[in-house]
């Protein structure tokens, strides 16, 4: 269903899934309606529907706009590991010792619910402690309105990034 995902960080992406009044639509009604070809009076009445695979952190930030999100069950736990690049550190020996570290600390992080599981502990309360690293895959609807000022956000944090600008290339597409 999902054939073009536009990939994210290290194993994430965003796809289109539909809209509803896309650009041509909107300069279709604009002109019949209101004799012109400007559309932007119409822009609340289009939407985007994405499934979107990210780490927990940008469905933090995805959750402070007002966009519908839908949790896709998960089989496979994992995680984002920043590469050496962009640790952003000014010493290159120093950001791979940081990358190695972050890396290690999340893998056991990740390990921790299932072992609590494994010991009876409730499925919620194990994940407690999982880091905001740790991926999932949402269902994401929202206005064209909504969409643009998720991407528009001022100095995002640099992996927030690869989804404000594949979510702009969707927006970008439908309405040009």
């Amino acid at each position: 269903m999902l054939l073009n995902k536009i990939p994210c960080l290290d194993k994430g992406f965003v796809a289109y899934i539909s809209s509803s009044n896309n650009g041509d639509k909107l300069t279709q009604l604009a002109i019949e309606f209101l004799q012109t070809t400007d559309y932007s009076a119409l822009a609340p009445m289009a939407n985007l529907t994405i499934a979107i695979k990210c780490p927990l952190f940008v469905q933090l930030n995805l959750s402070k706009f007002d966009l519908k999100i839908v949790t896709a069950n998960t089989k496979e736990v994992e995680a984002y590991y920043p590469n050496v690049g962009e640790i952003g550190g000014r010493d290159r020996e120093m950001n791979r010792i940081i990358a190695d570290d972050i890396e290690r600390t999340a893998e056991a992080l990740l390990i921790n619910p299932k072992a609590y599981q494994t010991d009876g502990c409730d499925r919620f309360i194990s994940q407690v402690l999982m880091p905001v690293s740790t991926y999932t895959t949402l269902i994401v609807h929202g206005t064209y309105n909504e969409w643009k000022r998720f991407c528009a956000q001022s100095a995002p944090p640099a992996p927030l990034v690869s989804y404000t600008t594949a979510v702009k290339q969707i927006l970008d597409m439908e309405w040009r």
